[in-house]
């Protein structure tokens, strides 16, 4: 007997106030901006017709604060998994990313470039495997939870997204940076799992934002 089909909803967080700023947003948090809020309710009405059994979101503040707005009035169950928090950017948190591209050249450099050599070293946070080892495994204590199939709504963030994807599409973690999609703002992509294997049915789409107004 074949397996449930598992179907995962990826969404990245609304726009916030340090995306537009230029800061470094990872583990610290800022409000979303209205175009995010917009963003996020533009996702919920693509999505209004699927039924989902359960939404499982990034601790984060703005990504709450997105399911919120996606989810709107449905009944639908929020769990929240440390596991798809945003990339730990350490003592980088909150600082200007053109300065931190001065201050920090080199290891700026290898962390756009060369995942599997960024040590972390600079700013105390986390390794991309360290990433990768946890979204990861985040996927998998969905796929345990969710053995009867269906669909979930995953609400995550931009560089744990954009491996993530690139993983589940049989990618590796060292040239993520360089051949994966950068996943943007309150995109919509969809993967289907069954039989161990996923399906990539959609990546990064942000059709449903072509009317959003500031």
């Amino acid at each position: 007997m074949a397996s449930q089909s598992l179907r995962f909803y990826f969404v990245r967080h609304g726009k916030t106030e340090w995306n537009l700023s230029g800061q470094m947003q990872g583990w610290g948090d800022s409000p979303l901006v209205t175009e995010g809020k917009n963003g996020a309710i533009a996702v919920g009405e693509a999505l209004r017709n699927v039924k989902f059994r359960n939404a499982y979101v990034s601790p984060s503040k703005r990504t709450q604060e997105t399911a919120k707005y996606i989810i709107g009035s449905r009944k639908i169950p929020v769990q929240l998994m440390d596991d798809f928090r945003e990339m730990g950017f350490g003592s980088w948190e909150g600082e200007y990313i053109s300065d931190l591209d001065v201050r920090f050249k080199e290891s700026r450099t290898e962390m756009l470039t060369s995942p599997a050599t960024f040590d972390a070293r600079e700013n105390g946070g986390e390794t991309f495997y360290e990433l990768e080892e946890r979204v990861l495994r985040g996927v998998e204590q969905i796929i345990q939870q969710e053995k009867k199939g269906g669909n979930v709504l995953v609400v995550s963030h931009g560089m744990a997204l954009t491996l993530l994807l690139y993983l589940l599409s049989g990618g590796e973690m060292s040239d993520h940076r360089t051949k994966g999609t950068r996943i943007l703002n309150t995109s919509i992509s969809v993967v289907e799992y069954q039989e161990g294997k996923f399906n990539i049915l959609d990546l990064n789409n942000t059709d449903h934002l072509d009317s959003v107004r500031v």
